[in-house]
């Protein structure tokens, strides 16, 4: 049960509070300074505030109270240990706190908005949850959301496990623009993080520049997320490969009059080369595209399709294209080699390129636009 307090307050038991003391003190640094919270009932959350150190650049605030409160997580997550939860954010080392000026403090404010919420609202928060509050977090800058993902201070300050067996999870803040938060609402916690890429930085940046923006809404695929993944997983291909799908459907557009007339005035040249052979169309996309397939291209057929078909988190039961992709790649390997080491769950990207890979991808292009136009 959730320990109470004289003043119905739940807090941590005096054995659970020290060892989550001591996961601050191990895995974030110590911490000299608390802001307390007076809050009169529900939960009771201190801040811990760590200074920068040689090994860390920036300033640490960690909270102390959440994980007393367990939280409502759903019954088909239980088991996963989510009902307990503790809040990171990072800022800059030159931060000076001034409790007289919100300019300042709001850091502060917002980790104790946050760790409130799943007490005042019977719900629960965990890793890929975020909360948009429709306007500015402080004057200073546009960021007005915050996302939460798993801690930047390595693997074990993620958990901190109690005397009594049970776990309290350590979440990250990240600050989101509002258009960051509306990309992660239409197409999830992971594709955001892809935009970010490397660039992600768990300290708080309020000039940083958004990771989206409006003509982001319009992109369907991107070279870069797939040859990426040729170098991370250091797979033997070239990173034209990356390029191979997305070239395939290009190809299908182009063949049946999907692509903007505009579009086609101005590359005349390069599609007339693509349709006799003359030009590998990944070497347009890459070249002429920027490496980059977007709704731009295509006319108002070609986009309605594109949204309707090419979609990486489409609903189980809708048509999808990467998921026919992966269908395309499995036919062609079989089971067994699909899932070799070898190729390291990306087994897509090994699909040769070519008229045979066409011809086979085509086919359920050609499928799913029939699907399309009789809706």
């Amino acid at each position: 049960m959730n320990e109470m307090n004289n003043s119905d307050v739940i807090i941590y038991p005096p054995q659970e509070l020290e060892a989550i003391e001591e996961h601050i003190t191990e895995n974030f640094g110590d911490f000299p300074k608390v802001f307390r919270d007076n809050s009169p009932d529900g939960i009771k959350v201190d801040i811990a505030v760590i200074p920068p150190d040689e090994d860390r650049y920036f300033l640490t605030l960690v909270t102390m109270g959440l994980g007393a409160y367990r939280m409502n997580v759903p019954d088909e997550l239980k088991e996963q240990k989510l009902e307990r939860a503790e809040l990171v954010l990072c800022l800059p080392a030159s931060w000076e706190f001034d409790p007289e000026d919100h300019r300042t403090m709001w850091p502060a404010e917002l980790l104790n908005r946050v760790a409130h919420l799943p007490f005042r609202h019977k719900s629960w928060i965990g890793w890929g949850h975020s909360v948009d509050y429709s306007k500015p977090l402080c004057e200073d800058t546009e960021l007005s959301a915050v996302l939460l993902l798993g801690t930047a201070f390595g693997e074990n300050s993620a958990v901190c496990r109690l005397p009594s067996g049970e776990e309290v999870n350590f979440y990250q803040i990240i600050p989101l623009y509002d258009i960051e938060m509306k990309y992660k609402i239409d197409h999830g916690t992971d594709a955001l993080l892809d935009r970010f890429g490397r660039d992600l930085d768990q300290v708080v940046d309020l000039e940083r520049r958004p990771v989206v923006d409006a003509s982001t809404f319009e992109l369907i695929d991107r070279v870069e997320d797939h040859s990426r993944k040729i170098e991370e997983k250091q797979l033997d291909l070239n990173e034209l490969c990356g390029a191979n799908h997305i070239a395939m459907f290009l190809r299908w557009c182009i063949e049946h009059d999907l692509i903007d007339e505009e579009v086609t005035d101005f590359f005349s040249e390069e599609l007339d080369a693509i349709r006799s052979g003359e030009l590998d169309i990944r070497k347009f996309i890459t070249n002429s595209l920027g490496g980059e397939l977007t709704k731009e291209i295509l006319n108002e057929k070609g986009k309605a399709f594109a949204s309707f078909y090419y979609d990486f988190y489409a609903d189980e039961d809708s048509p999808c294209y990467p998921e026919d992709v992966d269908a395309v790649a499995l036919d062609y390997f079989g089971k067994e080699k699909y899932d070799s080491p070898e190729f390291a769950d990306e087994a897509y990207l090994f699909v040769p390129y070519g008229d045979e890979y066409y011809t086979r991808i085509s086919a359920y292009i050609s499928k799913n636009f029939r699907i399309f136009i009789g809706r």
